[in-house]
Parts: C-alpha cells; structure tokens; sequence
C-alpha cells in the first residue's frame, strides 16, 4: 500500500513539473529545421545572407506579423534589419525579442553564432501569439553585428542594434536579446540587464530552471560578472531601454571556429532553455 501511495505522489509530482509546458514542446524539429535551413556562412552584404533574410522574413509572414527591412547605409556599406510586430500601436509597450542574423566572414555555419537564437524566437513567436501574452511581440533580427572591416572595435560593430535603437518609434517595456545559445552545459547564461524593472525577470528565469536537472541560468543572487561582453544590448544600455542579456557568460569552445556547426549544437540545452523562457514570457 505504501509503495502504491510512493509511486501516486511521484506521478503527481512529475505531472506538476511538467504541467508548465504540456504539449507545447514536444517536438523540438521546428527549431531544428529552421537552424538547419539558416546555418549557413552569411557575412553582411552576401548572396547567403539574402537567402537567410528571405527565410527569416517568409517565416514571419506566415506567422502573421506585420514585416519589413529596415535598410540602412553605413560605413559604406548595405544593411538591413528586419523587424516584425502583431499589433501597430502607439500607445502600447511592447516584448521585443532580438538577436542578430548576420555571420563572420570565415567560411563557418554560425550556428549557435546566432542560427539557434532566431530559430527559437519564431518558434516562440508562433506559441506566444496563440496564447496572448500581456503585452503585444516585437522582434528584431540585426544585421551588422559581427566585426565588418577589420578586428573587433565599437566603430565597426553593432550597426544594426545601434541603427534599431536610434530610429526606435515604440516603447519597449523590456528588450531580450539572445546570443550564442545551445553550447555545452558547462556554458551557462548569464543574464545581464541594466534596470531594477528586469530583476524579477532574470530570477524568474533562473527559478524556472531549477525544475530541471541541468541548470543553464546563472543564479543572480549569487552570480558576479567582472567579465565585459561587447553585444547588441550596448545600445539599449546606452539608451536607458529595459533589457535583458542571454548569453553564455564563458563563450562555447567552438566561438568563431568551424566546429561551430549545426552537429554540436546541443539540443536538450535548447529544449530547456526555449521551455524557460517561453512561460517567463506568458507573464513578463
């Protein structure tokens, strides 16, 4: 009779564990495939990343968001952001979800660099609309972010966050930007922000974790950054525009290697993480 009792308690416990997610992560192969599709070499101004955005943009539109490319010339050079939102209004605040689409020039896929990133905001994005979340969806792909024209410097970096943040027209209640996500387990996130606002956000992120077995999210209140990461966030930052940083806080062994291919990309890591963040959304 104990036993029965045992294995009731344990059946009930695992159901509420899992209660959070039910049938909306089964499959990870959405995910998989548009990665698949995207991880392709695609440095600014090239014939794959036109392919890239193309997918990216087709993806959107069946969605049903509202879609464009934010072109932009700088430093001599094509750009163009594309940007997507469900609701064209003035006097809302909005969840943006960002990360940057285009590659280095080496002939490398970029995969976690950032193919799984944009893959896991549409999946996110087509969950996210079914359910309405409290605030409508802004998402932004960056193009520029990697280093054009010689090593990495602030004069030739960022140009699409930098160009997005300065022709911004709506209010962003809070911005997540993603960034080289889906390395090893060892590489965990650590999610920085520049605003008291976001704090609930990265602890919620962080206790959402603790329901599963590997633990990908640094724990805030113990976590302490002395490291600088140069991103897309520096713009917000700059800006004074809530955000919030997901990016592993030591870098995957294969940053801007060849390795960096869509076969190392570790997929229970991105089930996780895409699981977390998917219910910090429905409440943010």
């Amino acid at each position: 009779m104990l036993s029965i009792l045992f294995l009731l308690l344990l059946f009930l416990l695992l159901i509420n564990n899992n209660e959070l997610f039910n049938n909306d992560f089964n499959d990870i192969n959405n995910i998989k495939n548009i990665t698949k599709k995207i991880s392709i070499n695609r440095p600014i101004e090239s014939e794959n990343l036109k392919i890239v955005k193309n997918i990216v943009l087709n993806e959107l539109k069946e969605i049903g968001l509202f879609v464009e490319e934010q072109k932009f010339i700088k430093n001599n050079h094509q750009f163009s952001n594309i940007v997507a939102i469900n609701k064209l209004e003035n006097n809302c605040k909005y969840i943006l979800l960002s990360a940057h689409i285009d590659s280095i020039k080496d002939n490398i896929e970029s995969t976690i660099d950032s193919a799984t990133s944009i893959a896991i905001i549409l999946y996110l994005a087509k969950k996210l609309l079914k359910t309405k979340p409290k605030y409508p969806l802004f998402i932004v792909f960056f193009d520029g972010e990697e280093a054009v024209d010689g090593p990495w410097s602030k004069d030739n970096t960022l140009f699409g966050s930098r160009y997005f943040v300065q022709n911004l027209k709506y209010d962003i209640e809070c911005a997540y930007i993603l960034d080289l996500i889906g390395g090893n387990f060892k590489n965990k996130i650590a999610t920085f922000s520049n605003n008291i606002k976001s704090k609930p956000i990265i602890k919620e992120l962080y206790e959402l974790n603790k329901k599963y077995t590997n633990i990908i999210f640094e724990n805030p209140e113990e976590f302490i950054s002395n490291k600088i990461i140069e991103d897309d966030h520096i713009p917000f930052k700059e800006n004074n525009i809530n955000y919030v940083h997901l990016i592993p806080y030591d870098f995957p062994d294969f940053h801007h290697s060849i390795n960096d291919n869509f076969s190392n990309v570790n997929w229970e890591y991105i089930e996780i993480f895409t699981k977390i963040l998917y219910k910090n959304l429905l409440y943010v």
